[in-house]
């Protein structure tokens, strides 16, 4: 049964609720360009010392602050660590947003602003439910850990090594991911197990000591050029990656699996009409792109640049040319291998000229679906939004996962108040108002199945 006096407690301080989301939001912590990172740490830490956690902050050198917080139960031993991150991703294009993007604004049943969703709203109602818990009943149904930090959206450098030192105050028997909430517009709740590893890497290709007249290009190496004729090799038409051996370690998917991903209801055009594209891919169906989006290997360009892009002509030839491509990785996939197979293909193909860095690296993770943190978690969607709570396997993006899963085996999953509608990394970034209060009470009806298994 739910908990109604939770329940009313929830529902009555919403707009309190909104008025904490605003005031982080509020606070640019962009970690791309490591702004507001330290004073939005110390934000975090007091909102977290505030709902009565015992807090501090960890700091490893330069490296941004990961605050911690632990909150007592005296009605359950086991542990749910929290995980969350309070950077954001940067606010560019300014001029897609409809408001300030780091002025939070509620329009019709939408909170808007950089990291309302991706992260900062996440956040905030974990911090608030586990706070609801304490002034309702006094405590929460088990031991509550949080972990949040503020690297994830530069990779998560430091992560593992903060883990490492601390590895006993960060143990729990569960993690609850950063976020998730629901599939479609109807608000149907779903669970996620996973998330795909990424290789993040920088070319550099320097042809000549110094940018050249463009009149000289019949008698020099073009550098631009050359990095795309480069890029023409790593995937074909399709798109699938043409470098050797690359999906050698994706592993196959079970019967099971697969009957868990083919009832996960999918329709592609969901994404699609968010982002203003007609059609799939050629040759892709609604089905190749359910299992794509879950447990395919992708290669993103992520960024490219050389020579002049500013107003008018300049006749030159560039001495440089820079790009910026994503690598996902799915199942097995190992960022370290991957790598090498990325610089040997490159240099067998007349490439070994071009400078390649890593940027960031994390492994592919999952949950198995028959875990029973999983069940305490669809249990506690379908209770809550009436509705049959959808499992996915595996998320299209990527995080650090891993460290949690590798390190102590225990299983991690993600919900939350967000929606897949919500335009992270995008102008506009938002979460409805009505899945705020719903995946509150998601987040803690889980904490209690949980408890009591």
């Amino acid at each position: 049964m739910l908990d109604q006096k939770l329940n009313k407690f929830l529902h009555e301080n919403q707009v309190s609720f909104i008025r904490d989301i605003s005031l982080l939001v509020a606070q640019p912590s962009v970690s791309a360009r490591s702004q507001g990172i330290d004073e939005c740490a110390e934000l975090v830490r007091r909102m977290t010392e505030e709902i009565g956690a015992d807090t501090r902050i960890i700091k490893i050198d330069s490296s941004a602050p990961i605050i911690y917080g632990e909150v007592s139960s005296t009605l359950s031993k086991k542990t749910i660590l929290f995980y969350n991150h309070y950077d954001v991703q940067p606010e560019e294009p300014l001029e897609k947003w409809e408001s300030p993007p780091f002025k939070p604004e509620v329009r019709g049943e939408k909170l808007y602003g950089r990291g309302t969703s991706d992260d900062k709203g996440e956040l905030v109602a974990r911090l608030k439910v586990v706070e609801s818990f304490i002034k309702v009943h006094g405590q929460p149904p088990c031991n509550i850990k949080f972990c949040f930090e503020g690297e994830e959206e530069t990779g998560s450098l430091h992560l593992n090594e903060y883990i490492g030192q601390n590895q006993d105050l960060f143990r729990a028997d569960a993690v609850i991911w950063e976020g998730g909430g629901a599939i479609d517009d109807s608000g149907t709740p779903i669970v996620t197990l996973g998330l795909k590893g990424m290789l993040a890497v920088e070319f550099i290709l320097k042809t000549i000591s110094t940018d050249a007249h463009s009149m000289y290009a019949p008698v020099l190496p073009s550098a631009p050029w050359k990095l795309v004729r480069m890029l023409s090799l790593i995937t074909n038409k399709k798109g699938e990656i043409m470098i050797p051996e690359w999906n050698q370690k994706i592993r196959t998917l079970t019967d099971e699996e697969v009957n868990v991903l083919n009832n996960q209801p999918f329709n592609a055009e969901t994404i699609l009409r968010t982002y203003g594209v007609d059609d799939l891919p050629p040759g892709m169906s609604n089905s190749d792109a359910r299992k794509a989006l879950v447990d395919g290997p992708t290669a993103n360009i992520s960024g490219i640049w050389a020579g002049y892009t500013g107003p008018g002509i300049k006749s030159v030839l560039p001495a440089e040319a820079h790009c910026r491509m994503d690598f996902r990785l799915a199942s097995d996939q190992d960022p370290k291998e991957q790598k090498e197979r990325l610089r040997s293909y490159l240099d067998n193909n007349g490439f070994k000229d071009i400078q390649m860095s890593v940027i960031s690296s994390l492994s592919p993770a999952r949950t198995n679906y028959r875990d029973p943190f999983v069940k305490a978690a669809v249990d506690a969607g379908d209770e809550v939004f009436q509705r049959k709570t959808i499992t996915r396997l595996s998320d299209p993006g990527s995080g650090p996962m891993f460290v949690f899963r590798q390190r102590y085996e225990v299983p991690v999953v993600s919900l939350g108040i967000s929606h897949t509608g919500a335009l992270i990394h995008a102008p506009n970034e938002h979460i409805r108002l009505d899945l705020l209060e719903n995946g509150m009470l998601w987040i803690a009806r889980t904490i209690s199945n949980f408890a009591s298994m």
